[in-house]
């Protein structure tokens, strides 16, 4: 039965790759017209339909689904999932969500992720079904857990795991897995998380504009092989 599965799945494969290329016989000299990529960074999951700001920028390799409502001037970078298939997803203003981020938790035992405004998430943390509110950085690869709670002005560090129902207060920084509290914020660090959003925002301002600018010229060249 395996085996017959196996190369049933093998001639299906073979056959799309057949009328792929059959295809672009057929469109001729256009064939090449395609855009930069054919991903939507955003899409629906069932009658749920995300809500994005216009001045919010979403890189073309990030995807938002589903019940999620994104405020004005955010940036959601390459790679990251905003998942709002199961539970309402929501995000601040002027908040950036880095390279690789993973927002919302699919786990019907879970609960809404809500991430406030003016907060910087690192590359490739996690956040699921937790509360984080305005003025907080949260470190790479950190990971919080559901029912956790990350107050204002507040550090979590890189690589650090908040457990289930953890709750960091406001100006504490909190490392380690299991995390805990290291100890208050210095002025210098209170003033770094001030500045990371607007750099996040003239940031993303620059990539949109190089994409607007890739776009326009694949668009032109295509216009002009069409004639």
């Amino acid at each position: 039965m395996n085996v017959l599965r196996n190369r049933l799945g093998f001639a299906l494969r073979e056959s799309g790759q057949a009328l792929e290329r059959l295809g672009c016989v057929w469109q001729g000299i256009n064939s090449h017209a395609e855009e930069i990529t054919r991903w939507h960074p955003t899409e629906n999951a069932g009658y749920k339909v995300p809500q994005v700001a216009s001045s919010s920028w979403i890189a073309p390799s990030a995807q938002v689904s589903g019940d999620v409502q994104v405020g004005n001037n955010c940036s959601i970078w390459y790679n990251c999932t905003v998942r709002g298939d199961n539970h309402h997803v929501e995000i601040g203003h002027n908040t950036n969500l880095q390279d690789g981020v993973s927002v919302g938790s699919l786990s019907p035992s879970s609960s809404s992720t809500k991430v406030g405004s003016g907060v910087s998430v690192g590359h490739g943390a996690v956040l699921q079904g937790c509360t984080v509110e305005d003025n907080v950085l949260i470190g790479m690869n950190a990971v919080l857990r559901d029912g956790v709670k990350v107050a204002s002005g507040a550090i979590v560090a890189a690589g650090a795991v908040l457990e289930p129902g953890a709750a960091v207060a406001s100006g504490e920084l909190w490392a380690g897995n299991p995390a805990r509290k290291l100890r208050q914020l210095k002025q210098e660090e209170q003033d770094y998380l001030k500045s990371l959003p607007a750099r996040y925002q003239d940031l993303a301002g620059q990539h949109k504009k190089i994409l607007q600018h890739l776009n326009h010229k694949i668009e032109k060249i295509s216009n002009m092989g069409a004639q």
